[in-house]
């Protein structure tokens, strides 16, 4: 799996940053390849990060286009501007007991009676 992350600035209340977000999920489920994406804001700096996950590099890669519409969008409705974009391969998984991530298998090891989730 891997992840885009982008970081923005909202210039205005970043309510109105997470609404953009909001407006632009519709568009984003639709994207082959995609599994799920998060956004956290930090009102008191004014930062915001969306994270979004795919099931493979060349989803990711593929989706780059759309991927800038949708931050476009995000900062003419939002009131923000992209500080940083930034992607990752996802080498670990954490997850609480009996909780299954978006898209994975969660498999008991023999030690210690710890989970381990599959790629």
């Amino acid at each position: 799996m891997f992840a885009r992350v982008t970081t923005y600035h909202a210039d205005e209340d970043t309510d109105q940053l997470l609404e953009a977000f909001k407006a632009t999920i519709g568009s984003l489920q639709l994207v082959d390849g995609f599994s799920h994406g998060y956004f956290m804001i930090e009102p008191s700096t004014s930062a915001a990060i969306s994270m979004t996950v795919w099931d493979s590099e060349e989803a990711m890669m593929a989706s780059a286009e759309s991927a800038e519409e949708r931050r476009q969008q995000r900062m003419e409705t939002g009131a923000a501007s992209i500080v940083s974009v930034d992607t990752y391969e996802i080498g670990l998984i954490a997850a609480a007991p009996n909780v299954e991530p978006a898209h994975r298998r969660v498999e008991q090891l023999e030690e210690h009676g710890e989970e381990s989730v599959s790629a």
